[in-house]
């Protein structure tokens, strides 16, 4: 069993680099690429502390080959992945303040503050305050290996903002209203709002008010431009 681990003296490779640098890059894979850059040593304390709050919840592989296998990624892909994220965050806490600025920088013309804190909080599921390294690579497996249906899932979960197994008319217009802030769309409140529920009506199938998980992933999967956009979340 190979211990998950960083190696000192290795870097993500020349060739790995060019091969993403030649396909077009997801949202979220333009995030990683920023936010592991290499930048000023941050406020080790801070991480060292939310680091004491972390604790294990459910269980988390400690190996390449267990991570590899629960998510999809290669041994190699693991391994560069963990190096990076261990570059950035040395304690294995990614805190929200970073992660807010990753979406400045990716969209500067708009305001993603509100829509990179509702992309945290789904990663964070038990609200600790970071992500852990086992979170990230969850996420992301979700976002890159996973199939149509984990993909809506994971949406699903990304609109039920509190988390009560619905969502309601407010988190959807809370979840619209943060992206079109994040591509600084100036559009009326009128013309969100018809927006908001001609989709929310589409959704709600027995028109009790309120999405479920089941009206949510037979929306999603019967409507094609959904299912297509999906690929690119988040």
């Amino acid at each position: 069993m190979e211990p998950l681990q960083e190696q000192e003296g290795e870097t993500i490779g020349d060739n790995e680099l060019a091969v993403e640098r030649k396909r077009k890059l997801s949202c979220f894979e333009r995030i990683f690429s920023i936010v592991f850059k290499k930048k000023p040593m941050m406020d080790i304390n801070k991480n060292e502390k939310l680091l004491e709050l972390l604790k294990p919840i459910r269980y988390k592989p400690d190996t390449v080959e267990q991570m590899a296998l629960e998510t999809k990624f290669t041994k190699e892909e693991v391994k560069s992945l963990y190096r990076a994220f261990k570059q950035e965050c040395p304690t294995g806490i990614s805190d929200e303040d970073t992660f807010k600025d990753v979406y400045q920088k990716i969209f500067p013309l708009g305001e993603s503050s509100k829509y990179a804190h509702l992309v945290f909080n789904s990663i964070d599921r038990e609200q600790t305050g970071g992500i852990t390294f086992g979170d990230f690579m969850d996420f992301l497996s979700v976002l890159t290996k996973g199939s149509e249906e984990e993909k809506i899932l994971w949406s699903f979960e990304f609109y039920d903002v509190n988390r009560d197994g619905i969502i309601s008319r407010d988190e959807m217009i809370k979840v619209t209203d943060s992206i079109y802030d994040l591509v600084g769309a100036e559009t009326h409140p009128k013309i969100k709002m018809q927006n908001v529920e001609q989709v929310f009506s589409c959704m709600d199938s027995n028109r009790d008010g309120i999405i479920t998980k089941e009206e949510f992933v037979r929306y999603c999967s019967d409507t094609h431009n959904v299912s297509r956009n999906l690929a690119v979340l988040p």
